[in-house]
């Protein structure tokens, strides 16, 4: 989600000793690999499809058996009064780091993620754009991960973070403009920081996303998605005025031929045959496309972002059953993992690369 600023320290406080504590409670043998296997990097899965240890972002998200064994860890995550979707607690080794990139894709469209360092000194340091910080223990914060960023370990302990993932309410985001800006010169805090003690033995409430993605984008979402990167890459200065008459003609054809299709199918599963044929065929005609273009927020390729905001999540038959109850019901919501391509198989895009030069 982009932001205003790289960096919002949040009024809030909590118990780091007691987080440490419970970190410390879980076993080495739970902790499972970075989906993308960067050295050092481990997670926890806390919030996650069906309670269960996935790293998937969409369908009804549970609390894990883990996070049922973290008691203040729960208050932590049900004090700021929001709605979660994937959350965990992430490792990053001593000398490791957390590689430079760039969240584009569907989730982050709308969501941003909340980050408590539990164990941390101050050689572990978050890049965001041209700025950095160090994140103490106990506090609570968010960046703008429509920036490019990364995270480094410099230090000889590992680093553990509770992260949390939400859209956020009005009443978050009215917070988050009263927070400090600690990179901003005019970014001083409005707010006083609340501190939120461990209480034992109190239940609380912890509430998780249950529909986060529909089988099929709505017209009215995917016009938004697209005009939004429309009138970014328009803004960025260097962007040849041919390519982006093409790129508008290619991207607006494509919102409105989903619309037509849409109004034909809605959500029924007749319609899949047409919705797939369409995308992958916006996606070869830009891939056959020589120009390329730049978005002016953040310097990012406009045809990566097409492909992982607008593309990949344009079409998702495993929330079928959740929207329309008589329909078969897919692997991933019946709790089994999801067929994955293989790194060697043509792409989903169907940009006719294989998957690993592509969105792999």
């Amino acid at each position: 989600m982009k932001l205003d600023a790289e960096f919002y320290r949040l009024p809030y406080r909590f118990d780091a000793q007691r987080l440490v504590q419970e970190v410390e409670s879980v076993p080495d043998s739970s902790w499972i690999e970075h989906p993308d296997r960067h050295r050092g990097n481990m997670a926890l899965p806390l919030i996650s499809l069906n309670g269960e240890d996935n790293n998937l972002f969409h369908g009804p998200m549970r609390i894990t058996p883990h996070l049922q064994k973290l008691e203040y860890i729960q208050q932590v995550l049900a004090s700021l009064g929001e709605v979660y979707g994937r959350s965990r607690l992430m490792q990053l080794a001593p000398g490791c780091e957390v590689p430079l990139h760039t969240d584009t894709n569907y989730h982050w469209y709308s969501r941003v993620r909340i980050h408590v360092p539990i164990t941390t000194t101050p050689e572990v340091i978050f890049h965001c754009a041209d700025k950095q910080v160090h994140m103490g223990a106990g506090e609570c914060w968010i960046f703008d991960a429509w920036q490019q960023h990364r995270v480094t370990n410099d230090s000889d302990q590992t680093r553990v973070h509770l992260v949390f993932d939400t859209a956020g309410s009005s009443r978050f985001w009215d917070m988050v403009a009263a927070s400090e800006r600690p990179c901003d010169t005019d970014g001083a805090a409005q707010l006083e920081d609340r501190y939120v003690p461990y209480r034992p033995g109190a239940r609380v409430q912890v509430m998780t996303e249950k529909y986060n993605a529909t089988p099929v984008k709505s017209p009215g979402e995917v016009d938004g998605m697209i005009n939004d990167l429309i009138s970014d890459y328009e803004a960025a200065a260097g962007n040849d005025p041919a390519i982006i008459a093409e790129y508008n003609h290619q991207l607006r054809r494509f919102a409105r031929d989903w619309r037509m299709l849409f109004s034909l199918f809605g959500y029924e599963p007749q319609g899949q045959e047409q919705y797939n044929g369409l995308i992958h065929a916006s996606a070869a005609a830009l891939e056959a496309f020589p120009g390329s273009l730049v978005t002016a927020s953040n310097g990012q390729d406009v045809r990566s972002i097409f492909y992982h905001r607008v593309l990949d999540a344009a079409l998702e038959p495993d929330r079928l059953a959740e929207f329309l109850p008589s329909a078969p019901v897919a692997a991933e919501s019946r709790g089994e993992a999801p067929r994955r391509l293989g790194r060697n198989e043509p792409c989903h895009c169907g940009s006719g690369r294989k998957y690993k030069h592509c969105h792999g």
